[in-house]
């Protein structure tokens, strides 16, 4: 039974809608699906696998059920406590953003995290949007290519050079640009992307936020190369680019 089997026997078994942390402990105690590697079904598995099922799935938050599943709730008590009623406003505010899906590949052996798209990305749909951030530049001097002029033909770099890039956050509340502003996380399945992905060898991040986050959602796999590069954020000033493309050329590395 695949992951996604499971999780729908689960919800038309109980026949109400779960949180992902809800399904996860579940199907760690009934065992109809378990990892090769032997680790417990996290929250974040649930999350990316129920998204990549949206014709099965609804999600609401991070409450799941089944299409045509009452997603209802209770109300709250006017007794709720403050805390809860701040993370609500959060949630729907303008300030809550959420992140694209990964460029990546069968043949990818390389994948860059960052944290989460800015605000110039979001507008434009684009990774790396913001015309200071020198991701792009820097990609195309390492793989000793023009820097591509289209949108289409940066990512087709990316996929010709087995590159990947994706963000370590899927959904969070953020107001401005700066990653010390990011609060309330939901992070990416990262952990269904890298057993996807058999040819992965290197994950860089892009910035020392990206790996602090990454760090404190997932455990580091033993068969992957793990680098810290700088920033390619326009608020790094503190090195020219020679140097950064220098540090940068570490994840062509075999």
């Amino acid at each position: 039974m695949t992951l996604h089997e499971a999780i729908e026997k689960l919800l038309r078994q109980t026949g109400r809608p779960m949180t992902t942390q809800q399904i996860a402990d579940e199907l760690n105690k009934n065992k109809w699906y378990q990892k090769k590697d032997g680790s417990t079904i996290t929250a974040y598995q649930i999350h990316g696998r129920t998204k990549n099922y949206a014709n099965i799935f609804d999600r609401d938050g991070s409450t799941v059920s089944l299409i045509g599943q009452s997603t209802a709730k209770t109300k709250s008590p006017t007794t709720d406590k403050p805390a809860d009623q701040k993370h609500l406003v959060k949630v729907n505010s303008t300030h809550s953003k959420t992140s694209f899906d990964p460029i990546s590949n069968t043949d990818t052996t390389i994948l860059i995290l960052g944290t989460m798209p800015g605000d110039k990305s979001l507008e434009l749909g684009e990774y790396y949007g913001h015309p200071r951030n020198r991701f792009w530049k820097i990609i195309s001097t390492i793989t000793n290519n023009e820097l591509p002029l289209t949108y289409s033909d940066k990512k087709g770099l990316l996929l010709k050079s087995k590159i990947g890039i994706w963000d370590v956050v899927h959904k969070a509340y953020k107001k401005g640009n700066l990653d010390s502003a990011i609060e309330d996380v939901e992070p990416n399945d990262l952990d269904d992307f890298i057993a996807r992905h058999k040819n992965l060898k290197v994950i860089g991040f892009n910035g020392t936020k990206s790996e602090e986050l990454f760090d404190k959602y997932f455990d580091r796999k033993s068969s992957l190369k793990y680098i810290s590069l700088p920033s390619t954020s326009p608020a790094n000033t503190g090195i020219d680019f020679d140097n950064i493309c220098k540090l940068w050329r570490q994840i062509l590395t075999k």
